[in-house]
């Protein structure tokens, strides 16, 4: 009979089945069929599974029951045939059989293979399950508990690890009691009990809830045990079930107290996979750091080294992740570079475990000591490389960056990471759209700009943008290390401020200032940049109008000491531009300045003090100042034991006393004593000493300020200072001294005191500017006789004759120049050089000035020369005679007055006759002697008498006497009518005035 045939016969003597022999013949030889795979899927269409699926419902003989259900087994061994056989309505029968106790242990054994291969589809799940086979898979595990057959747990665990892939239905396992059931199991002598036991736990740790129970359920015990199999496949699942379980952060504890060396050893079990999955596990375990110190206790350490240069990729992955999570202990880190773990992490970069390679170093360079070693590795240059390839994924790039971060913490680095192309590859990661890599890059450059070396490289090489650009960011802390990778850059040179500012980085500066109030670091770091930019002059103004004044004011009320000193830093800097005072002084700095002014910080005393003296300079500032009583607080800088504070007073009572109307209350505040003090205390700062003496010397140029001069004993400390080897200071009481000069008063105690050769000393600078402030001291100097020659003797005669000649004199330097010629040529012994150098033709040309103090002053001086007679012909020569008849004809008292002298003068020379007759100056000399005597008129009693020494000089010779007969005449007929008295009888011959 062929098979078909069989096939056919069983089946339909299986319909009704006679007697007990008839199904035993025909379960078992369907069984036999079964045993060829070829011939499933015929027993499938022919309905052989239902009848064998009928046999097992229907047979109350045991034997039968066991080989339809074997047979059943056979035929779902067959995957392709499993959703087949599960339609045909059998599972009802197979999960009844399971789950009936009183079953024949065999066949229950057979059903539960049957359903095991009909889990084996996916598939098929939710049917099976549907038909409440858990439970009854489950009562047929319990009897392998019971210690009863052991093969009953073999297929039990066998379909239930096929269940236990499906997720969804794991509660469900547990909630029958089935971990406590299979952790028994595994713990049996049977071996393939014990790898079906092990599949099925594998299975149901895929659900997170349930890893804490099945170490609560005591599963460590069993895979301890199995750990040293022999079978290569239950060290698998068991390296893969405590991969699992050591995700939960419960479990960790107990694991590493108790499995920590079993993981160990399993690294080195020579198996790919399962030291794959043992890596994996001591990676989850490194995440409690807690375990770390007893993992290096147990030797773990050189195991997971060595596995750097598996073959498995996952594997070497798992040992990276692992080293990563270990060396985020910084107590670890001297035993992993002790241990060489830094060469393969090194080599990994380039590998496909970059990105934990490059977070391991990363953390190990948080380690100050370690980051040699890395260097030494050869780390930078991957790490650089690792970070320019924008193929490589974020992480990777974001690890590289965060490790280069650490390394440039060692500023003796910085030349190599240079040398690797790090800016570049720093600014090509600052473009990412990943926060935290562009944030590492920040951070890098802020630390390279901490190396002053660094400064021209990351500029040249374009990183002024990048920063600009990461500056702008939104998030703090990217724009935070940017901000303080510009102050690094901003700190030394004067170029680098200048293009920090022609690139934009002023802009988010400021921006950035007025937002970050509440961020103290931040606000530290834009003020501090600021700072550094406003030290230069071509940026001061520029960031005064960028809308940050405002906030350094505000940021000077803060009650971080840092923030307010840097603040007043910086608004300090500003002031040192003119441009810039008037501007503060409106904004309202003296107000929060004089404040923080009272502070008992000396770093904030003094950039308040210097905020408050620079803008002293401007005159609207000054008056808020005086008139707040701020200068009060300046001159108690004047008394303060800190060098510094004492200069600062110096230079803000130096400023102040420039503007006049502010000189006298600063004398009456009490200032001179405390400036003359610090002057002459050899302890004192030289510079404190040279601004202490400017002060003096500025408070000297008001008249109402010398008495106190006097009384204070200065003068003579001005005279000594006078001869200091220190010129500023030389200068500086030189000109104190020339400004008291200016006062007539004081002439005399400065001639008593010696203070003309100071003044001198200062003729001889060459300086305009000087010689134009020295002028009127000069000339009121020049009116003592005793100082004269002194004077002449100089080179002052060339500064008094270079204002009447210059072309930048002002009228005031031209009148000043004027007297004092008039003055220093009244001694005889002063006209020879004063001639020689030119004066008279200077003279001259003043003479026609249309000033009348010019004139006046150029005739009294021409009218000093004409009384020598060695110096007429010059005169007469350079038309002075007719100048000088000019000058007498206008108006002017003044003028008038000394022209008449000088004619006077020069009358007196026999010589100058003819030519003053010439020009009829008699007549003009009769005249105002006529109208002198005239009581209707008014008349200038010196004018008169020069008069009369004309007519004098002019008539006294024969030659004149006609002239004075009618001279005489005239003057008689003033006096008496012509009538009584004769001109004859009154004639006097008058003599030669001399």
């Amino acid at each position: 009979m062929t098979i078909t045939n069989q096939l056919e016969s069983f089946v339909a003597r299986g319909r009704h089945p006679r007697n007990v022999k008839d199904q035993r013949e025909i379960s078992f030889g369907f069984a036999e069929l079964s045993t060829n795979a070829d011939l499933h899927e015929r027993l499938v269409n022919k309905g052989g599974v239902e009848t064998l699926a009928n046999l097992l419902g229907i047979s109350q003989d045991s034997e039968s029951q066991q080989f339809a259900a074997l047979a059943i087994a056979n035929t779902a061994s067959t995957n392709s045939l499993c959703k087949k056989i599960v339609n045909l309505d059998v599972l009802e029968s197979l999960v009844a059989y399971v789950g009936n106790e009183a079953g024949d242990p065999v066949g229950r054994q057979y059903c539960a293979m049957a359903l095991g291969n009909l889990l084996a589809d996916p598939d098929n799940h939710e049917s099976i399950v549907e038909m409440r086979c858990i439970p009854a898979l489950i009562t047929l595990l319990q009897n392998c508990s019971d210690g009863r057959e052991k093969e009953s747990g073999t297929y039990a665990a066998f379909a239930i690890s096929n269940i236990a892939t499906n997720c969804s239905y794991h509660e469900r396992i547990v909630g029958e009691g089935a971990i406590e059931l299979l952790v028994a199991l595994a713990c049996c002598d049977d071996e393939e009990a014990r790898r079906h036991a092990l599949l099925s736990l594998r299975g149901l740790c895929g659900t997170k809830c349930i890893r804490q129970k099945m170490l609560q359920k005591g599963i460590l015990d069993p895979l301890i045990l199995l750990s040293r199999s022999y079978d290569k496949n239950i060290v698998k699942e068991v390296s893969i079930i405590f991969n699992c379980l050591s995700t939960e952060d419960e479990n960790k504890e107990e694991i590493s107290y108790r499995a920590l060396s079993t993981l160990i050893s399993l690294l080195m079990s020579g198996d790919d996979y399962v030291e794959r999955h043992s890596c994996s596990a001591i990676a989850n375990l490194m995440e409690c750091s807690d375990i770390h110190l007893r993992f290096i206790e147990e030797r773990g350490l050189p195991p997971l080294v060595s596995l750097c240069s598996s073959v498995d990729e996952g594997c070497r992955q798992e040992v990276m992740r692992a080293l990563s999570n270990l060396s985020f202990n910084l107590d670890m880190v001297e035993a992993m570079v002790k241990e060489n773990a830094l060469q393969p992490l090194v080599k990994a970069i380039a590998d496909d475990q970059c990105r934990f390679a490059a977070l391991t170093i990363a953390n190990i360079a948080t380690h100050s000591s370690a980051i040699m070693p890395i260097a030494q590795a050869g780390a930078i240059r991957p790490l650089v490389s690792l970070m320019s390839m924008s193929d490589n994924d974020v992480e990777s790039r974001r690890f590289g960056a965060l490790a280069l971060t650490n390394i440039t913490t060692c500023e003796a680095f910085h030349s190599l990471v240079i040398e690797t192309g790090a800016p570049e590859a720093l600014f090509l990661l600052s473009n990412s759209s990943d926060v935290e890599s562009k944030q590492y890059v920040a951070k890098t450059l802020a630390n390279l700009s901490c190396n002053v070396a660094n400064h021209e490289l990351i500029v040249d090489k374009g990183g002024l943008q990048p920063l600009i650009s990461l500056a702008n960011d939104p998030w703090p802390d990217i724009h935070q290390h940017a901000v303080a990778a510009m102050w690094g850059l901003s700190s030394v040179s004067r170029k680098l401020r200048r293009k920090i500012v022609d690139e934009g980085g002023l802009g988010p500066l400021c921006r950035l200032l007025t937002s970050s109030v509440k961020d103290l670091q931040l606000s530290h770091d834009i003020i501090s940049c600021l700072c550094n930019l406003s030290c230069e002059s071509e940026i001061k103004f520029e960031v005064t109008r960028s809308g940050a004044v405002s906030t350094l004011l505000s940021c000077m009320e803060s009650d971080e000491r840092t923030i307010v000193c840097c603040a007043c830093e910086c608004l300090a800097n500003l002031a040192e531009m003119t441009e810039n005072q008037g501007f503060l002084a409106k904004s309202g700095v003296i107000t929060p300045c004089s404040s923080v002014m009272r502070s008992r910080d000396n770093m904030i005393l003094r950039e308040s003090g210097r905020l408050s003296a620079n803008t002293c300079s401007d005159p609207l500032a000054a008056d808020i100042i005086i008139n707040d009583g701020v200068h009060f607080l300046l001159m108690s800088f004047l008394l303060s034991k800190d060098s510094a504070c004492q200069k600062i007073g110096a230079i803000g009572i130096g400023n102040l006393s420039t503007n006049d109307c502010h000189r006298e209350a600063l004398m009456k505040a009490g200032v001179l004593e405390p400036l003359i003090s610090l002057t002459r205390s050899e302890k004192t700062h030289i510079d404190t000493r040279r601004f202490s003496m400017l002060a003096l010397a500025n408070l000297t140029a008001n008249f109402a300020t010398h008495d106190d001069f006097v009384l204070q004993g200065a003068i003579s400390m001005l005279v000594s200072f006078s001869n200091s080897d220190d010129v500023y200071l030389k200068h500086y009481a030189a000109f104190a001294l020339a400004e008291l000069s200016r006062n007539a008063k004081m002439s005399e105690i400065l001639a008593d005191e010696n203070a003309l050769e100071p003044v001198l000393f200062l003729v001889g600078s060459k300086n305009f500017a000087v010689e134009q402030q020295l002028l009127p001291a000069i000339r009121t100097l020049s009116f003592l006789d005793s100082n004269k020659v002194t004077i002449c003797a100089s080179d002052s005669l060339r500064v008094i004759l270079g204002f009447i000649g210059g072309c930048n004199s002002t009228a005031d330097d031209l009148r000043l120049a004027c007297c004092a010629i008039a003055n220093l040529v009244e001694i005889e012994s002063n006209m020879e050089l004063a001639v020689s150098l030119g004066c008279i033709s200077l003279l001259v040309v003043t003479l026609e000035s249309d000033d009348d103090e010019v004139q006046s002053e150029s005739a009294r001086a021409l009218g000093n020369l004409a009384s020598n007679i060695d110096f007429c012909d010059i005169l007469l020569e350079h038309g002075l005679a007719q100048l000088l008849v000019t000058c007498y004809s206008g108006i002017s008292i003044e003028p008038r007055r000394m022209a008449a002298m000088a004619l006077s003068n020069l009358s007196s020379n026999i010589k100058a006759h003819s030519d003053l007759l010439e020009l009829d100056v008699l007549s003009l000399a009769t005249s105002e002697c006529l109208a002198a005597l005239d009581l209707k008129q008014s008349s200038d009693h010196e004018t008169l008498r020069f008069c009369i020494l004309i007519i004098a000089n002019l008539t006294g010779g024969n030659h004149s006497l006609p002239l004075a007969e009618n001279l005489f005449g005239k003057c008689m007929t003033m006096i008496h009518p012509p009538t009584c008295v004769s001109p004859e009888s009154c004639l006097i011959t008058l003599p030669i005035a001399s």
